[in-house]
């Protein structure tokens, strides 16, 4: 892959992350960065629920705004 070609994905993966609501976007970076569930609730001070429920409901429209940007997704 050229610099070009990881550039322009870099940027089409930020702007579709923009796209998010922070609570989604602070949990799907917590999560990607290794966090588990019950992690992601003692620091968030919610419970795992709210968690899975904001991670669902995050990448959901992450995976649109993807392919929305051109962005292949598995």
């Amino acid at each position: 892959m050229d610099d070009d070609h990881g550039r322009i994905s870099t940027r089409r993966i930020a702007d579709a992350f923009a796209e998010l609501l922070p609570e989604h976007r602070e949990v799907i970076m917590r999560a990607y960065c290794g966090a588990s569930v019950t992690e992601l609730a003692g620091a968030l001070s919610v419970s795992e629920d709210i968690v899975k429920s904001r991670l669902h409901h995050g990448l959901r429209p992450f995976r649109s705004a993807l392919q929305k940007n051109g962005v292949t997704v598995p």
